[in-house]
């Protein structure tokens, strides 16, 4: 058993955000089959480019109000509670909703693959 009580905090993501945002790394695993688990705070309305995963994503909205896009869809805004299961190779972009910041928690399988800027 492993217990966590933070992890690292970076926010130089190398221009996959539009806006400032926190990537705080709780726990990185070793292969791609086992996820990857982090916090990461959008800060007054940041989000993500679009991107997939190979193997899917879990999005847990922790803090404040957030929103989430897929090509399918137009922006659903999310709050406090709600959970997002993006499936395998599914494209799609989130973050905080406009004029506000949030934390979710992302379960990520696999190594992310960016797309072009989302949205905003």
């Amino acid at each position: 058993m492993k217990v966590i009580t933070g992890g690292d905090r970076s926010s130089t993501y190398g221009g996959l955000f539009t806006g400032q945002v926190d990537l705080e790394m709780l726990n990185e695993t070793p292969t791609e089959e086992e996820p990857d688990t982090a916090f990461v705070h959008f800060k007054e309305g940041a989000v993500t480019n679009w991107h997939h995963h190979p193997g899917g994503q879990l999005l847990f909205l922790v803090k404040g109000r957030g929103r989430v896009g897929t090509k399918d869809t137009e922006e659903v805004i999310l709050e406090e509670g709600h959970l997002v299961v993006a499936p395998p190779n599914e494209a799609h972009w989130h973050g905080a909703a406009p004029n506000t910041d949030c934390t979710m928690l992302a379960i990520t399988w696999g190594t992310t693959c960016w797309h072009d800027e989302a949205p905003h």
